[in-house]
């Protein structure tokens, strides 16, 4: 494959508003660097660059706007991202990587982002283990990894998903707002999901969460990428169903289009979660959902009204830099987050050889971010590891199962009890953080203490 490298100095950056950023390392000697590199293969064309240009792309942007420089032994160095497009190809994404990992080697590199979705993310890991390189992700979920952690002590997750946790708060949420409505009627539920590692990882925890709650899930229907008719018989079995909650677990190629599908099929469920997309602000737009939005669902971290932290600040600036069409409010705050976390590694463990350049020892910079806990946008934020598998009677982890200090040998996700946020719902043009009764307090089964609702939960959705 003919690697395409997008290489971006910090004046086109600054000039285009748009971000990267970069450092080195490696166990076999890398050249020092007069500037530090972040390097990461992603979906810049082809069906999945939707979601790197309203993920990833912006945020990345926006820090590297607001930390251009890192300071390590005493020596200024300017940050930069390399991008290597692989075209939403999964083969392209693991050739793209192995480049990165031997310039990291080199010290062309220092360090390497995740890839653009779950299934990339999944399987990027691999290399990164046996590149010794450390994998900082950014979108993307883990829960197929879980049975795995044990073998990829080099990746770092840093987005919440299925099970880490989304679907749990969902599934309560769900199941408590349709008893308050009509405790005498079952709730039901119909899933469409995308046929891959994220579909496939999010179907497989809400039919385990649903049971839990009681909700009955009539059916469940995969979609393929780029085929969006599918969308149109998930609707029609839903419809037929008479489901009361539509799920739709896929990308934003599908998910874009579903309640102009719903509308034009008659068919309005009490609630309807989507994702990813739903989550990002264009969503809302007149141009895109509009005023269908209205009482739809999505994953969601914070907005600008959340509590803890500094994450309220952080998104009202991100709304003031790239409008709240351009904000992320699932994946903007873990990004930073995570980026704050490498820098501060960074500085401690890298070395400025005397002022002859950059140099970072990868297993020094796995070992910070394991062992350390860090200031963030959430407040004291830090990565774990469970340390047992959840089971039909223990669907949380309890402190002493998330493993602190990340142990030598295991992957890190960042603590999901960190999130300020797992579920939105679009209620006047914006994204609110809504949740069920006692969330928030810590004392549930799910200890979410750190969970900020930041608007009443609407139970049934408005009709289109």
């Amino acid at each position: 494959m003919k690697n395409k490298l997008l290489l971006i100095s910090l004046a086109v950056v600054l000039a285009l508003s748009v971000g990267l950023v970069g450092c080195t390392g490696g166990d076999i000697g890398p050249t020092p660097s007069a500037k530090i590199v972040f390097a990461a293969s992603v979906s810049l064309t082809g069906p999945l660059s939707e979601i790197h240009n309203l993920a990833k792309g912006p945020v990345v942007a926006q820090w590297l706007l607001a930390k251009p420089t890192m300071t390590v032994g005493g020596t200024v160095y300017p940050v930069e991202v390399a991008y290597l497009d692989d075209g939403s190809l999964l083969n392209n994404m693991l050739e793209n990587t192995d480049t990165i990992i031997t310039g990291i080697k080199a010290g062309t590199y220092h360090f390497l982002l995740g890839p653009t979705c779950t299934a990339y993310l999944e399987a990027q890991a691999p290399k990164a283990t046996t590149g010794k390189v450390v994998q900082m992700t950014m979108e993307g979920g883990a829960t197929s990894l879980f049975a795995n952690l044990g073998a990829y002590k080099y990746s770092f997750i840093n987005l919440s998903f299925s099970n880490w946790f989304q679907i749990p708060v969902f599934a309560k949420l769900i199941k408590e707002a349709h008893t308050a409505y009509n405790a005498s009627d079952p709730c039901n539920a119909y899933i469409g999901y995308q046929n891959d590692d994220h579909g496939l990882e999010y179907m497989g925890e809400a039919v385990k969460y649903f049971a839990k709650e009681g909700i009955t899930v009539d059916g469940t229907y995969p979609m393929d990428a780029g085929d969006t008719t599918d969308i149109g018989t998930l609707i029609s079995n839903a419809k037929a169903a008479d489901s009361d909650i539509l799920c739709i677990f896929a990308y934003p190629e599908h998910v874009f289009g579903a309640h102009a599908v719903a509308k034009a099929q008659g068919y309005n469920p009490k609630a309807m979660i989507i994702g990813p997309g739903g989550n990002f602000g264009v969503y809302g737009a007149p141009f895109m959902a509009g005023a269908d939005a209205e009482g739809v669902m999505c994953f969601a971290v914070a907005n600008n009204k959340t509590e803890g932290g500094t994450v309220a600040t952080l998104i009202s600036d991100l709304e003031a830099a790239l409008t709240t069409w351009g904000v992320d409010y699932w994946g903007h705050p873990c990004y930073w987050a995570a980026l704050d976390m490498l820098k501060e590694a960074a500085e401690a463990v890298g070395s400025d050889n005397d002022g002859a350049g950059f140099t970072i020892d990868q297993d020094a910079y796995r070992n910070y971010l394991a062992g350390n806990k860090f200031s963030t946008c959430f407040g004291e934020t830090w990565y774990v590891t469970p340390s047992v598998a959840l089971n039909s009677t223990t669907y949380s982890w309890t402190n002493a199962q998330l493993q602190w200090p990340v142990p030598a040998t295991k992957a890190g996700l960042m603590n999901y009890k960190c999130h300020t946020g797992e579920i939105g719902q679009w209620q006047d043009g914006y994204i609110e953080i809504v949740g069920y009764a006692g969330i928030g307090t810590g004392g549930d089964e799910y200890d979410l203490a750190n969970y900020d609702v930041t608007d009443s939960f609407v139970y049934p959705k408005a009709a289109w």
